[in-house]
């Protein structure tokens, strides 16, 4: 009877192991919004632009003068947790709204680590 219950004892110590897989917490990505960055609240609005550098500098002239009903300048430098990164633009997620920009907004932190010195 035993060959008959490992497989079945196989199976749940995989989908245990899956489950914990699955529900563990990653640690969120953190990244730095330029100031005046170009911002959307609409994914297909935003993918669309992305495509083109000449549509993306006509949309933020557009938007500098006016905000439109999918994007809008953040005026201020904002700390932002990024949700998707996608090539040339991320999802994150800027006081509990769902937003998106494009990647020549994020500024790139470099962090250095202070060495100890070694006795």
């Amino acid at each position: 009877m035993s060959k008959y219950y490992r497989p079945i004892r196989l199976w749940c110590c995989v989908s245990i192991f899956s489950c914990f897989a699955t529900f563990a917490e990653q640690a969120p990505v953190i990244v730095n919004l330029m100031e005046n960055s170009h911002v959307c609240n609409s994914e297909t609005e935003t993918a669309r632009l992305a495509e083109n550098e000449q549509l993306q500098e006509m949309a933020r002239a557009l938007v500098e003068f006016k905000a439109t009903k999918f994007c809008f300048i953040l005026p201020s430098a904002a700390a932002v947790q990024v949700l998707e990164q996608h090539a040339t633009y991320i999802k994150f997620d800027y006081k509990s709204q769902i937003l998106y920009t494009f990647a020549k907004y994020v500024q790139v932190q470099t962090h250095t680590l202070a060495q100890e010195p070694t006795y």
